[in-house]
């Protein structure tokens, strides 16, 4: 009766947590002020756009881009931070720069734009959080901003996030105009403030205004579209935009104004998309025609003279007094550039030194390739956890690119767990001699976690109980140290095969017991088959390029230890099968699923029970790698204590599940995630773990509870900065 009760109490109290959402929706709903003329205008641009025959399907584009950068205010931090601006540090704090883009749109939302010619005082853009030109890529009727980042306040459901108002009636031309003002009803990352103005009987967009936050960023966008009953009338015309940067005491502001030259405008069908488009036979999968100018690596074009011929907008005095003073200054620095020489080498010197420590350094070596450099200090590869405590890495990256789309690409990387105290070191790399099949050679030379072999399962399996201890049996450790060899080809579409061969040594450490001094080596070919139903992709030159899938991505893997190749050769026969998918379902909304499996044979022989893909993560990786799809809670001894294995991992993600409740405190927040992992082995009890998590643009953090027995619970918890890292 009493577990009776507690059941009872238990699904009450789960009741109870699941309205509690509800209740807040709808005392929201009893306080909202509403505004129905607004919303009537609102819904009626939102259905006409969906059912409109303007909407455009596909075009070709000229973008001119033209901005000033403002370094208000830097201090010792400033040329700290990960991606900044770069400038020296005397001299000049104000920048002008101009682009000429082409660009392809292809409906709903692929851009594909090329960067023609750059001019200007400086040679790059002040972009902030590295994605520029997304500012610049605005269609006000689609359901988000900024590809994937925002929620625009036209979407279908925008009531559910957006507050609108009527702020004021005018006629332009004899045609009557409405002013709607919107802001979020919650604070959020994802949410954004302004006003539309909407065209009385035509129900399309004349101007968008909005701003907000995005990461470290504050932002002002104003987008003009073109006029009614004109074919750009759906498009932007002239994009003005302002970003504000304050970080560590430091200040950027920018100001840009782009104009948007249009042609081969396409219109579509009613209640017709790319995703319909996709269906057609003819279509398949091939997006390349989408994607043509990714494919011209044609070096941007920088010649004063080509910008005086091309330039669709004039440059103000401002601009032409910035462009005289640069030229002026270049002319005296190369007057004067001996007495210079040992002032810039000393302050190009410690510009190098404080890159050095925590931004990536990128050079290129004529005839030998790219280099790229981890920092030194590299916060966004630091990690903690309570189950493995903090862990960092760095690496180094060369790649040289050759005729015909190949590649060449070897990476170092080093890591090191301090609560564990182990050091992690590999070389991996690949050469991409056939990039139109995917076809490649790889290889990785590293060592692992310390493992131990199949005999500790004799006495695992004869330990009795509700869950096992393995603080009960002795096991013996083995250090970890292998070689990898593999040839990837992608045979069809979607379809890869890879074959290899895997060589492992293992050495006793003796850290349990000195007697044994015990060195097994196993020489085992491997296959793998990779299968991702309709694959979506395109060519960039000669290189096919994977893009994304309706369906999931199937693994399955063999590898054969065969016996008397190597000296203390190890058989056996390992088998894994992984199946990972992500479900969209809308406004950011997403869950990500990952399923696997393996066992090993050859139950009567000596092998090492070591997993490819059930493992615990050395060293941090990333949010999408680390946090979500793995086990946090987990002890690590579990990973190498059954020769079977079946795993299941949910994470669904969502911007507003709990913060809007807690929105004063936690406005910050940029999404949230809720993961529920499970794990089933023989002879042991299932693991459960459940989690929530937070992401910023500063770190992510996850809390986990898991629970094997109903006896024992455990917490924990994970953080992983990721300043500059979204």
């Amino acid at each position: 009766m009493k577990n009776e009760h507690k059941i009872g109490f238990l699904a009450w109290l789960m009741l109870l947590i699941a309205c509690l959402p509800l209740v807040a929706e709808a005392r929201s709903m009893r306080h909202r002020p509403i505004d129905v003329l607004a919303d009537s205008l609102i819904h009626l641009t939102v259905d006409h756009a969906a059912d409109s025959v303007g909407l455009v399907r596909e075009y070709n584009a000229q973008l001119y881009i033209k901005g000033q950068v403002y370094v208000r205010k830097k201090n010792i931090f400033y040329h700290q931070i990960p991606g900044m601006f770069h400038v020296s540090r005397k001299g000049q704090r104000r920048f002008f720069i101009e682009t000429l883009n082409q660009v392809h749109f292809t409906s709903p939302d692929i851009y594909d734009q090329r960067t023609e010619g750059v001019l200007g005082t400086t040679n790059s853009f002040f972009e902030g959080d590295g994605r520029l030109s997304d500012y610049f890529h605005i269609t006000p009727y689609n359901h988000m901003l900024l590809q994937d980042k925002l929620i625009s306040p036209l979407s279908p459901k925008g009531d559910k996030y957006y507050i609108y108002t009527l702020d004021s009636v005018y006629h332009v031309g004899g045609v009557q105009h409405y002013k709607v003002g919107y802001k979020p009803r919650v604070v959020s990352y994802q949410l954004v403030e302004g006003y539309v103005i909407i065209t009385n009987g035509a129900w399309s967009i004349r101007e968008m205004y909005f701003e907000g936050r995005n990461e470290m960023l504050r932002f002002k966008n104003k987008v003009t579209m073109g006029w009614i009953d004109t074919e750009t009338e759906m498009l932007p015309m002239k994009y003005d935009l302002e970003v504000y940067f304050h970080f560590m005491g430091n200040r950027i502001d920018a100001d840009y104004s782009a104009l948007v030259t249009y042609s081969d405008i396409s219109n579509e069908a009613p209640h017709q998309n790319l995703r319909d488009l996709r269906q057609q036979q003819e279509m398949k999968y091939d997006l390349s025609r989408y994607y043509s100018l990714q494919a011209d690596d044609t070096a941007p074009i920088r010649d004063l003279e080509y910008f005086r011929q091309r330039r669709p907008i004039p440059l103000s005095i401002d601009e032409i007094d910035l462009y005289t003073e640069y030229i002026n200054r270049e002319l005296e620095n190369q007057k004067d550039s001996a007495t210079r020489a040992k002032k810039q080498k000393k302050s190009q010197f410690w510009d190098y030194v404080g890159d050095a420590l925590v931004s990536r350094s990128r050079f290129f070596v004529k005839d030998v390739g790219n280099f790229r450099i981890s920092p030194l200090f590299n916060p966004q590869l630091l990690g903690y956890s309570h189950r493995n405590g903090i862990s960092y890495k760095m690496d180094l990256r060369y790649t040289r690119r050759m005729v015909n789309d190949k590649v060449l690409e070897i990476t170092p990387r080093l890591g090191y767990n301090f609560k564990h105290r182990d050091f992690y070191w590999l070389v991996r790399g690949y050469f991409d001699y056939w990039p139109e099949k995917r076809a490649s050679w790889h290889f990785e030379v590293g060592n692992g976690d310390k493992v131990y072999n199949n005999e500790v399962l004799k006495d695992i399996e004869s330990i009795t109980g509700e869950k096992v201890d393995l603080s009960e049996v002795n096991l013996e450790f083995f250090n970890h140290t292998y070689i990898k060899l593999s040839h990837s080809w992608e045979i069809f579409n979607g379809f890869a095969l890879d074959l290899g061969l895997n060589l492992h040594r293992r050495a006793a450490t003796g850290n349990r017991n000195e007697q044994y001094n015990r060195i097994y080596n196993s020489f085992a070919p491997m296959m793998r088959i990779s299968f991702t139903p309709g694959q979506y992709y395109y060519m960039d030159g000669k290189r096919k390029v994977n893009l994304h899938s309706s369906y999931p991505t199937i693994i399955f893997e063999w590898e054969k230890g065969i016996d008397g190749v190597l000296k203390n050769s190890t058989l056996y026969d390992r088998f894994e099968m992984d199946i990972q998918d992500d479900l969209p379902l809308g406004l950011q909304r997403t869950l990500y699923l990952r399923l696997g499996a393996g066992t090993f044979a050859y139950k009567d022989h000596l092998y090492f029970i070591d997993f490819e893909r059930f493992r615990r993560q050395n060293l941090p990786i990333g949010w999408s790698d680390d946090i979500g799809g793995v086990f946090h809670l987990l002890h690590p001894d579990i990973y190498n204590s059954s020769r079977q294995y079946l795993r299941l991992h949910a994470t669904y993600q969502a911007p507003f599940l709990l913060i809007p409740h807690m929105a004063k405190y936690l406005k910050y927040v940029m999404n949230e995630r809720i993961y529920f992992n499970t794990l089933f082995l023989p002879h042991q009890k299932p693991f459960y773990e459940v989690g929530y998590g937070i992401g910023t643009h500063l770190f992510d953090f996850g809390f986990f509870m898991s629970f094997a027995s109903q006896k024992k619970r455990q917490f924990g918890f994970k953080v992983t900065l990721e300043i500059f890292n979204k």
